[in-house]
């Protein structure tokens, strides 16, 4: 028993001596803030590498890294092109610290998502969130957006009344059905405020529904339903018509990018591993976005409507994506009859209305002056694209062309033209700089190609000078004289050391009490235990050690057999310990 009791406590010391020693290293580490410094100084050299990108951090008074904000060239570029329509949303466990994750987004011409700033935020209260979003404004040179759609945090709410009180709020559809299913449990309901929310009602069809829907279900005095009621500006279709929305509905732009931002970075990854990650995945939607533009003007879509020449004009004018979006139209404008025309001094009225449904009557009015149109469906401010009712006029009155003033920029080819202009202003960081010279070249490429077809002898000449630059240009790549960006050092100007991040610890939910049946043992049918535990079972580890009291046998004996029982489960317990730590 000696030797054994010798090697039981050597065995004990050693597992303590590990045990102390990781605990050191980790404290030293947490200490030094290797992790975090590294980050910054990662982010700050290309920074001063590339001016015009934003890097603000947050510590507290410990010197640990609070909250971590950037945002580089290419995405101010796009927030000044796209900015008019900012999601963000926060996501989880994307990092080794569990720090939420939350990213500004938007839509580009071709309707896919780009992202125009990132924030590693320690918490989701309503001090962070008007932080972050201050920095935001600061990196887009204070132009707010003229809308916001989020998940209905209120921490961000009241953040975005105090930063941005001139932008249109709007709740994510999605959130807000599953906040029904989860607060009333009543199919008939969600079914019935889903056509409330989404539906193109107008106001007072609006609310006839939601308060007929109300008193057939008894909801009157349902306080969630209330609340609900009285933010309808912020969900509700029929309020929100006439504000740009881009088409985001939900925040479901963003759950994508999580999604894919999910084969880049794992939990396991550190500050700076993570920072480097997620630019990675962000050139990679770029890259996206230049075969997009190259499929826009290469080739030109089938015509299926029977207005040929007005689609013709919609396809040149149009990204792919978007006309094809926008091509539904013009069959849906085969439809709308003009009932009546008025004349004024300043424009055109016309009053159109379905053969199906007589009472439900559009105004178009159109404006000679500047050749602009408007309906009273909202459909142009809302979306962008023409609605069917402004085609069915452009029929009536036999253009043949789509006015300018129907394409928005942000939807058409020529809405990275901007860029050229914005290149000249400074560097772009990492892959940035070659991603934008591809845009230009592109924009300017397009532009010479639509010149030089015309005549064949330019066609001709422009075709022996790009196929001679193309080969010129592949005996330089070829001979590895090619002048790249400049590599990244690691020097730093930070004053000190900045520690890593706490851990974020992720709340978990109160999970609702349930009234259940008292269960008891198959065998015995005792309580508070079961047939694994029971003493009738012979497998059971209390019929093994404890059992024999139970049966009347004696103690002392018994005892002792116990005792060595859990002696040498202890060792072995300790060994493993001991095994894991030095495999460690």
């Amino acid at each position: 028993m000696n030797g054994f009791a010798v090697r039981k406590n050597k065995i004990r010391r050693n597992v303590r001596n590990e045990i102390t020693q990781q605990e050191f290293i980790g404290k030293q580490r947490r200490i030094i803030g290797g992790d975090a410094t590294a980050c910054l100084k990662f982010l700050e050299s290309t920074a001063q590498a590339n001016p015009g990108m934003f890097v603000r951090y947050l510590a507290d008074k410990d010197g640990r890294l609070v909250h971590l904000f950037w945002s580089d060239n290419c995405s101010q570029l796009d927030y000044d092109l796209f900015g008019d329509v900012v999601a963000f949303d926060a996501t989880y466990r994307k990092n080794k610290y569990m720090c939420p994750l939350v990213v500004f987004s938007g839509v580009n011409h071709h309707n896919q998502m780009i992202v125009f700033a990132a924030v590693l935020v320690a918490n989701e209260n309503e001090q962070t969130y008007t932080w972050l979003l201050q920095q935001f404004l600061d990196a887009m040179e204070s132009k707010a957006p003229g809308c916001v759609i989020t998940d209905g945090h209120g921490a961000m709410k009241k953040a975005i009344e105090a930063v941005f009180p001139e932008a249109y709020h709007r709740l994510c559809a999605w959130h807000l059905l599953r906040n029904s299913t989860s607060n009333l449990s009543n199919p008939r309901f969600t079914s019935k405020f889903k056509k409330c929310m989404l539906f193109d009602y107008e106001v007072w069809e609006f609310e006839d529904h939601w308060h007929y829907m109300v008193d057939a279900l008894g909801l009157s005095d349902n306080q969630w339903v209330s609340d609900l009621y009285s933010r309808r500006r912020m969900w509700a279709t029929a309020h929100i018509r006439g504000n740009f929305f881009g088409g985001f509905r939900t925040t479901s732009r963003c759950e994508g990018l999580h999604s894919m931002l999910g084969k880049f970075v794992q939990s396991r990854h550190n500050l700076r591993d993570f920072v480097e990650q997620f630019m990675r995945c962000i050139s990679q939607m770029r890259s996206r976005e230049a075969h997009s533009d190259l499929l826009s003007v290469v080739g030109e879509p089938v015509l299926q409507s029977p207005f040929h020449d007005l689609e013709r004009s919609a396809a040149k004018k149009l990204t792919r994506a978007i006309f094809f979006n926008f091509r539904p139209m013009f069959f849906r404008a085969c439809t709308p009859k003009v009932r009546t025309h008025t004349w004024t001094q300043t424009s055109d009225t016309f009053t159109l209305c379905r053969s199906a449904n007589v009472r439900r009557e559009w105004q178009v009015c159109h404006y000679s002056d500047s050749n602009s149109f408007k309906c009273s469906c909202l459909r142009m401010e809302s979306l962008g694209i023409p609605c069917d009712h402004i085609v069915a006029v452009l029929v009536h009155l036999e253009m043949t062309d789509i006015p300018d003033s129907l394409v928005l920029d942000r939807w058409s080819k020529s809405a990275r033209s901007k860029v050229r202009a914005f290149v000249e202003k400074g560097p772009f960081c990492w892959d940035s700089t070659i991603t934008c010279r591809n845009w230009m070249l592109n924009d300017l490429c397009r532009e010479m190609s639509v010149l030089a077809c015309r005549n064949e002898a330019e066609f001709a000449d422009m075709t022996d000078k790009v196929l001679h630059k193309i080969a010129r240009l592949k005996e330089i790549e070829d001979s590895g004289d090619a002048v790249g960006l400049n590599e990244v050092g690691e020097a730093s100007t930070l004053e000190g050391c900045v520690r890593d991040p706490q851990l974020v610890r992720c709340q978990k939910r109160q999970r609702k009490e349930t009234v259940k049946g008292v269960k008891r043992c198959g065998l015995c049918r005792q309580r508070e235990h079961n047939q694994v535990s029971c003493h009738l079972n012979p497998n059971s580890r209390m019929n093994t050690q404890e059992g024999a009291s139970y049966f009347g046998g004696e103690g002392e004996g018994e005892t002792g057999t116990m005792e060595d029982s859990s002696e040498e489960e202890e060792v072995t317990v300790c060994q493993q310990i001991c095994l894991v730590v030095l495999f460690i």
